[in-house]
């Protein structure tokens, strides 16, 4: 069979292969995406997209009751999982049915099967339907993503004890004692839908708080905790399970006290891993780390030349939004005749649980640890229009900005649409007009955008209009 040859081969079909892979043929380029699971990779199948499905009527029930409580509705409401479950399922596999679709519009060809590098410019492809082939190509990215990493005291036996794959792929049932290993974005979220579905739900985090992240300060996690115990979730920080046994369809975990306790259910959910073995990366001079990472350089380049990583398979932020982040990096710097570092401030980090969250930039922390003098300008949804007419408004809008010279240098939105709002803020961390970006925008009335004003309008009048100049442009405006 004669060796077809191609501008790029991108091994994976998740946020990052999909999107590099539409970028660089729209650049003219000639491109084939090996995929050896489902197109759509983590994401698409067992992560976002169904977490959000199952998210979204999750919510509406929490709606529903404060309606009935503060509208003089009467009524009951119960939420149907397997339903649910079902609905999500058609969600996934319409969006599933559309990536090869749109990859064929563009001329782009998917393969079948594994991946695996025999030479410099060789990828084998196994496993797949038909005989195994060899393709050629002067560029490849790695884009395989990552898998749900294991507890040596709670072993996943995919049916007890699951991981997220099983939870937010394959659940059909929801039991009735449910706990959740780890308290990261994926196990306050899986919590929060399990609780309003009737599960009775505990988190257990060894931290000593929820969402122990750099991206997530430490009261935002505080709020989340407040919100998740007032529906119900018994959240234990520094907690972790020593030992996890399964008896029949119930599973004893010791988690510190006197005696085991029983759950129906267990999930797995600290942390993922890279995707990096059986690539062959040794037959091309590429490296990974301890993780499994494939190491990288600032312009996400293999020590392979012509070889990059993105994605979940160069560790780091693992998160769909820096998955697309690094597909757009990776075009300029392969076809766009550019050399841009990769920058993950710049991706906004968000998670939706019983409140949803949302952060780019800097926190002040680590502005602080930066360098900078960080002041935040901060403002309660408790007085906005829109907030108050939905009977939502524990949250809030925190702008970080520095004291001396009002570089906008990020911030952070604890309330509904957290994940929308964040955008603009995003863009202003951007812009050549940093706050008064802010300032520069027409919002609509009422609205959670015209909050982010709001929140800097005693700091702009504080410094005042004639003296726009000494504010000076978002911190990643020149990135």
């Amino acid at each position: 069979m004669p060796i077809a040859r191609y501008d790029l081969v991108v091994i994976g079909s998740g946020p990052a292969g999909y999107k590099i892979a539409l970028g660089a043929a729209r650049h003219g380029a000639k491109v084939a995406v090996i995929e050896r699971d489902l197109p759509g990779g983590t994401c698409l199948n067992e992560g976002c997209i169904p977490s959000r499905a199952l998210h979204y009527p999750a919510g509406l029930i929490e709606d529903i009751i404060v309606a009935l409580a503060h509208r003089g509705l009467v009524g009951q409401v119960s939420g149907d999982f397997r339903a649910a479950a079902l609905r999500k399922d058609e969600t996934v596999a319409a969006l599933r049915g559309g990536v090869p679709a749109a990859l064929q519009r563009l001329g782009i060809d998917l393969l079948p099967g594994s991946a695996r590098f025999t030479a410099p410019g060789r990828i084998a492809i196994g496993g797949g339907i038909g005989a195994a082939r060899t393709i050629e190509t002067d560029r490849a990215m790695i884009a395989t993503g990552s898998h749900p990493r294991g507890l040596a005291p709670c072993p996943v036996d995919g049916r007890v004890v699951i991981g997220s794959r099983e939870f937010f792929g394959s659940l059909e049932r929801l039991p009735r004692r449910v706990l959740c290993v780890g308290g990261g974005a994926i196990g306050v979220e899986a919590a929060y839908i399990a609780r309003q579905f009737g599960a009775e739900v505990t988190v257990v985090e060894r931290a000593a708080r929820l969402l122990p992240h750099a991206r997530v300060p430490e009261h935002v996690a505080d709020l989340l905790q407040t919100r998740l115990e007032r529906l119900g979730v018994t959240v234990r920080t520094a907690t972790a399970p020593r030992a996890c046994r399964v008896d029949g369809d119930l599973a004893r975990v010791d988690l510190g006290e006197v005696r085991d306790e029983e759950f129906d259910l267990v999930l797995v959910a600290v942390g993922r891993l890279p995707n990096s073995a059986g690539l062959g990366l040794d037959a091309i001079g590429a490296r990974v780390d301890e993780s499994g990472a494939v190491r990288v350089d600032e312009y996400l380049e293999t020590e392979a030349r012509g070889v990059y990583a993105i994605g979940d398979a160069r560790g780091g932020l693992m998160t769909a939004a820096a998955a697309m982040y690094d597909a757009k990096i990776a075009v300029r710097n392969v076809f766009g005749g550019e050399r841009v570092r990769a920058n993950y401030f710049k991706v906004p980090y968000a998670v939706s649980s019983a409140i949803e969250l949302a952060t780019v930039g800097l926190t002040e922390q680590q502005a602080e640890a930066a360098g900078f003098t960080p002041r935040s300008a901060r403002t309660s949804f408790g007085a906005s229009g829109k907030a108050r007419a939905r009977h939502d408004y524990d949250g809030f809008i925190e702008i970080v900005h520095d004291r001396e010279t009002s570089q906008l240098l990020g911030g952070c939105i604890v309330g509904p649409e957290a994940g929308e709002q964040i955008q603009l803020l995003g863009a202003a961390c951007q812009s050549q007009r940093g706050l008064w970006l802010l300032k520069d925008v027409n919002y609509s009335h009422p609205s959670w955008g015209e909050e982010l004003e709001t929140a800097i309008d005693p700091h702009v009048a504080a410094r005042g209009e004639s003296v726009e100049n000494l504010f000076r442009p978002g911190i990643h405006a020149e990135d």
